[in-house]
């Protein structure tokens, strides 16, 4: 149902009043439904209170923000404080006296670690005016904000949220997870807020159609590849507009895809610096202090053009490799679509390479077995790079592990090299008993765990398959103690890596041991129980 303006004051009062019995200057906010999320936002606002912006609600991350949650990630009705609003919805005696409100936002950077940066609702305001004022004379009154961002970083606060509620637009808080279901929005104007990883997926689906008209497509995150752009521009009908900017910066510039002419938001300043890297002057940031990027871009007419990174640069063996040079190397061989290379630092320093592969390079890797066709990409490479920057180990994926805002961290291409990485899995079924789960395991995206075995034929180690199951049980279900034993195991079929396999676990909490079985078209592959205990393992036959 529509929420009013009347129902949001009544709601934000009633919160206003939970906050401050809480009497903490900040609060970590974290709820998936996004108008909850927005009342307590503005409420924390209105009592001087900084939210600090949580993207889960996992127990490391709980550890890691030991101040008081808000908020709460099933998202299906307000919480039951909204039962208790008085009558006037007034807030009742001055609220108490913190010392600036605003948001907090954590981004990893690429050194993976968190970085806490302040956003004042000010900052916010003064970027959805800008915005209002570059995009807003097509939106008409009844135009509808939709996302498939989440809420709780900058992009989607800002445009999904802060911009059309500042400018008076209805706000779908649903947000939409797979790009078929923006099929199912209802006829009339609509703005869609995305990411290049999703406008990727919408643009490989083989049939899409829906009734409501996209009057603008705005992108962020990363950059949005222009035969994206093309596709998603004809499917959604649509003006595809990619954004640039950062947690930092909030929005800097806009471009009209496909195309490479960036511009600037109108009040900000840009130049380059001594390395032909941006830095920029904007009312968005808390000072009239220059900011200096990473970015470096060349001047183009009256807009910019941008040209790479400077420091997507790694030191191997005391010599700089260009990281941006190698990508793009890379891209130009015919079994290569997508690819991401970033230093490794352990033992050795060596440059890593996690590649989407075309349907060339797939044939080939089939062909070939991993360990040869390896060595074939690294003789392909050889003819335009120096063998320094010749990435030593290789990843083969279905897809870039993209975020939820698009972008791909260092981190998590380091994790696709670690040796006990997990599979990317997916919850397919989970019975309302809460003792059995159903995964669907991605194979192809975890190759990692076939390195080494049977050259020639890639299969996944029955050792492997164990380690799996034992950690995923231990996710998934309240195990107690740690692992004691394994019985009636037994190993039916190999594992390849094309192999559409099923993970089924059953826990029994009165025997505190857990079945699991691998499962695929061609029926069982290993299966076997697991039992746990507080004392040291024995050794099970």
């Amino acid at each position: 149902m529509p929420v009013t303006y009347a129902v949001l004051r009544t709601d934000i009062a009633s919160a206003r009043r939970a906050l401050m019995r809480l009497d903490a200057p900040e609060i970590v906010l974290y709820d998936a439904d996004a108008y909850v999320f927005l009342v307590w936002m503005i409420a924390c606002w209105e009592n001087g209170q900084t939210a600090l912006l949580a993207s889960d609600d996992l127990p490391a991350t709980h550890a890691f923000l030991p101040i008081p949650w808000v908020g709460r990630c099933t998202g299906s009705k307000l919480p039951d404080w909204a039962d208790d609003v008085a009558e006037d919805a007034s807030f009742p005696g001055p609220p108490p006296q913190f010392d600036h409100p605003g948001i907090v936002v954590f981004t990893s950077g690429s050194s993976g670690m968190p970085n806490r940066i302040f956003k004042a609702p000010e900052q916010l305001y003064r970027e959805a005016a800008l915005l209002q004022q570059a995009f807003g004379s097509a939106f008409p009154s009844d135009t509808c904000f939709v996302g498939t961002v989440p809420h709780h970083h900058t992009f989607g606060v800002s445009y999904r949220l802060i911009w059309p509620l500042w400018a008076g637009y209805p706000i779908i808080t649903e947000l939409f997870h797979y790009p078929e279901e923006l099929g199912r929005l209802p006829a009339g104007p609509h703005v869609l807020i995305s990411s290049p990883s999703m406008l990727k997926r919408l643009a490989q689906l083989e049939t899409f159609s829906s009734r409501a008209n996209f009057l603008a497509t705005f992108s962020a995150g990363s950059p949005l590849h222009d035969d994206v752009a093309v596709i998603c521009e004809t499917l959604l009908a649509t003006r595809m507009i990619d954004d640039y900017g950062s947690t930092e910066t909030l929005t800097v510039m806009y471009r009209f895809a496909p195309g490479n002419i960036w511009r600037e938001l109108p009040g900000i300043t840009l130049m380059l610096d001594e390395h032909d890297c941006l830095k920029l002057r904007s009312p968005l940031l808390p000072n009239d202090d220059w900011f200096y990027t990473q970015d470096t871009a060349v001047r183009d007419g009256d807009g910019w053009r941008l040209t790479g990174r400077a420091d997507r640069v790694a030191k191997i063996e005391g010599r700089r490799v260009a990281l941006d040079a190698l990508d793009a190397a890379l891209r130009a061989l015919p079994e290569v679509a997508e690819v991401r290379t970033v230093p490794l630092y352990r033992e050795r320093d060596e440059i890593v390479a996690a590649v989407v592969l075309s349907e060339v390079g797939r044939a080939q890797l089939l062909s070939l077995g991993k360990m040869r066709f390896d060595r074939w990409m690294r003789q392909s490479l050889s003819a335009s790079v120096d063998r320094i920057a010749l990435p030593r180990r290789w990843r083969y994926l279905s897809e870039l592990p993209y975020n939820a805002m698009g972008k791909i961290t260092v981190a998590s291409i380091v994790q696709l090299f670690e040796r006990q990485v997990l599979p990317p899995f997916a919850v397919a079924d989970r019975t309302t008993t809460q003792n059995e789960v159903v995964l669907t395991l991605a194979l192809r995206d975890c190759m990692q765990a076939f390195d080494g075995h049977f050259p020639q034929l890639a299969i996944l180690p029955g050792v492997t398959q164990i380690d799996w199951a034992l950690r995923l049980a231990q996710r998934h279900f309240p195990v107690e103690g740690s692992f004691s034993g394994l019985h009636q195991l037994r190993f039916q079929r190999i594992l390849r890596p094309d192999d559409e396999v099923s993970l089924t676990l059953r826990f029994s909490p009165e025997k505190n041991e857990v079945r699991f079985a691998y499962t695929s078209a061609h029926g069982v592959h290993s299966q076997g129980r697991a039992s746990f205990s507080a004392t040291a393992p024995d050794i099970a036959p």
